[in-house]
């Protein structure tokens, strides 16, 4: 095992457990990047959107797992109470979740990797996700799971010599990222020709681009460059 042990913690899950230890390592800095990236975290259809264009969508997993957890679930109520049949559909139920969890955990890990070895700083809005937890998106916050991803995201970050940035989310998916026009859109608007300057923005890269725009000058006092060099915001296609 790599590192000086820490701890050690006994875990179980259904029927399984699990030993998990907390070591100490040096930390591995990836090579030095001067590329920056904002995220648009999201629910359906995308998970994040790039200050790029690039977008990754969402898999939904509760959502896709549904109708077997809701026929387990029922299996399980018609069960009588201490009975081994019960037990067994106990255990159904359980491994349906976690494999859900695992499932999303790994999605998490894969995509804070791939943004970790990509671009040196990286930057999100700073989400109340415990008042979003308890708002009528609260079930697609949940399937996403952003708390975890934004926690994988920062400690895999902390350990490459990266940077995370938490920005203010005010105004950002309103916000003509070209010319700086304020239009409030319904949600339902995904994308839209801005009034001042003519651009045709997508909604979700739109506001990635002014995620990334408020982290001009970040923490350190150092400017991160905001998009690649020599090119501006741009109007991707859609």
């Amino acid at each position: 095992m790599e590192g000086k042990i820490k701890t050690a913690t006994v875990k179980r899950e259904g029927e399984h457990w699990y030993i998990i230890f907390i070591t100490e390592v040096d930390p591995k800095p990836l090579p030095p990047s001067e590329e920056a990236i904002g995220i648009d975290l999201g629910t359906n259809p995308h998970f994040l959107v790039t200050s790029e264009g690039e977008m990754v969508e969402a898999p939904r997993y509760f959502q896709k797992a549904q109708a077997k957890l809701a026929t387990a679930q029922r299996s399980l109520a018609r069960k009588k109470r201490g009975s081994n049949r019960r037990r067994q559909a106990r255990r159904r139920v359980a491994r349906l979740h976690r494999k859900i969890a695992n499932q999303r955990r790994d999605f998490h890990h894969k995509v804070a990797r791939k943004l970790v070895n990509r671009y040196g700083t990286i930057v999100h809005e700073d989400l109340n996700l415990q008042a979003l937890s308890r708002s009528h998106i609260a079930k697609g916050v949940q399937d996403a799971g952003w708390a975890q991803f934004l926690a994988i995201l920062a400690y895999k970050a902390e350990e490459a010599g990266r940077r995370v940035i938490k920005v203010d989310p005010k105004y950002t998916s309103q916000d003509c990222p070209v010319c700086g026009h304020r239009e409030k859109k319904p949600l339902w608007v995904r994308a839209y020709t801005c009034p001042q300057c003519g651009a045709l923005l997508h909604r979700d890269v739109a506001a990635a681009q002014n995620i990334l725009a408020k982290a001009w000058t970040g923490p350190s006092g150092e400017t991160p460059r905001a998009f690649p060099q020599g090119n501006t915001p741009r109007s991707p296609g859609l």
